[in-house]
């Protein structure tokens, strides 16, 4: 088993078991879509996730059936769900290590934020009489590409009042 499998294969077994205590269905729908969101690699959304499913070609499943299994996954500790304004991001939860990301609030790119001085204040932070389940920090600002595009469009402004004041 190669190592990119090896996460997948472990989430599988959990989720087995998660089903089997609570006397769930094992169905080979649930164990297709951890498959595709294992082959997501990284965040994605609900329409990602159906489109590798499409894109694979394996199993054709219904988006509520895809939306209720997301919510199952998320009860099972599979599955980060990142509540955000755009529409619910997804994450596979592979470890528990804490995680911090940028968000962009013009064009919503979410990027996973590979610092160490953000994972290690998440590491070490504890709160008094709350059990923290998962340390996820989420950093709002602009990226690289709409910082640049913004600068872009106040020069053009800039040198469109110039060109009016000049004409008076």
């Amino acid at each position: 088993m190669d190592k990119k499998q090896e996460p997948l294969a472990s989430l599988r077994e959990r989720l087995t078991r998660y089903m089997e205590e609570r006397a769930m269905r094992k169905t080979p729908e649930r164990y297709e879509i951890l498959r595709a969101a294992g082959l997501a690699n990284g965040i994605f959304t609900i329409d990602g996730l159906m489109k590798i499913m499409q894109e694979d070609g394996t199993f054709q499943v219904s988006r509520a059936t895809v939306f209720n299994t997301m919510e199952l996954f998320c009860d099972a500790g599979l599955i980060i769900k990142h509540p955000l304004a755009t529409a619910a991001h997804y994450e596979l939860r592979t470890d528990s290590a804490p995680k911090a990301y940028s968000i962009c609030r013009q064009c919503n790119t979410i990027t996973r934020v590979s610092t160490s001085t953000a994972k290690l204040a998440l590491q070490n932070l504890h709160i008094r009489y709350f059990n923290i389940e998962d340390k996820l920090l989420y950093i709002h600002g602009l990226c690289r590409k709409c910082q640049a595009k913004n600068r872009q469009e106040a020069r053009k402004k800039q040198n469109t009042i110039k060109q009016d004041n000049n004409r008076k």
